[in-house]
């Protein structure tokens, strides 16, 4: 039998927070608005919920650190997935032009940086810390502070950790993927703002050749 007694390992803010997400998901779709910002919120956020829907259902047995970047790894090509699907159904798409492939710049490398800092101290507090915040390691006011806080958010364990983890970390997993790929691609390339590059001026072949007759 379905226990819905208080506290719910996944809290009613993230399920509303699931139902705007999914909300404003179909939206994006029905208008064939497809990529903006409020739809890659929404898309976060449903896939949030879905990799902790997942680890409440299959309870995996595996340490909470690895479970929470193979969430976030899986949640961030999900993501992609998505956004993917919403680009094909946008109504208006910028017209494409040729792009000037160049290395990535320092600022491009710093935010790659910023990025994997980012990574690792969250993963890393998961994994030095899996037992913070429970409930059980409070006396007194602070304890029933902390059951009030898991009657809106859930109870802390890892369905809502994978959901807070996945939130945070996905938009910096996607980042740094995205900077990795740009290594990739312009790879070999020289960079268009060095100081030794030059441009090779515009020739008028039609003044030419009028010239010669």
């Amino acid at each position: 039998m379905l226990d819905l007694s208080f506290p719910w390992p996944i809290g009613p803010i993230p399920i509303a927070m699931t139902v705007w997400a999914s909300y404003g998901l179909y939206r994006a779709v029905v208008t064939r608005d497809g990529v903006t910002w409020a739809s890659v919120v929404s898309v976060l956020g449903l896939v949030a919920f879905m990799a902790a829907l997942t680890a409440q259902v299959v309870k995996p047995v595996i340490n909470q650190a690895l479970a929470l970047m193979i969430a976030q790894f899986l949640g961030t090509g999900a993501c992609f997935l998505f956004v993917k699907l919403l680009w094909s159904v946008q109504k208006t798409k910028p017209e494409p032009s040729v792009p000037s492939l160049r290395r990535p710049d320092v600022k491009m490398l710093r935010g790659m940086g910023i990025c994997l800092s980012f990574l690792i101290v969250l993963d890393g507090l998961f994994f030095l810390f899996p037992d913070s915040g429970k409930c059980a390691h409070f006396k007194g006011y602070m304890a029933n502070k902390c059951a009030g806080k898991e009657l809106f958010i859930g109870i802390h364990d890892l369905p809502v950790e994978i959901y807070f983890g996945v939130v945070l970390g996905v938009p910096a997993m996607a980042g740094l993927i995205l900077g990795i790929w740009a290594l990739f691609r312009t790879a070999g390339l020289p960079d268009a703002d060095e100081p030794g590059t030059k441009k090779v001026p515009a020739v008028d072949v039609r003044q030419n050749t009028e010239g010669l007759a």
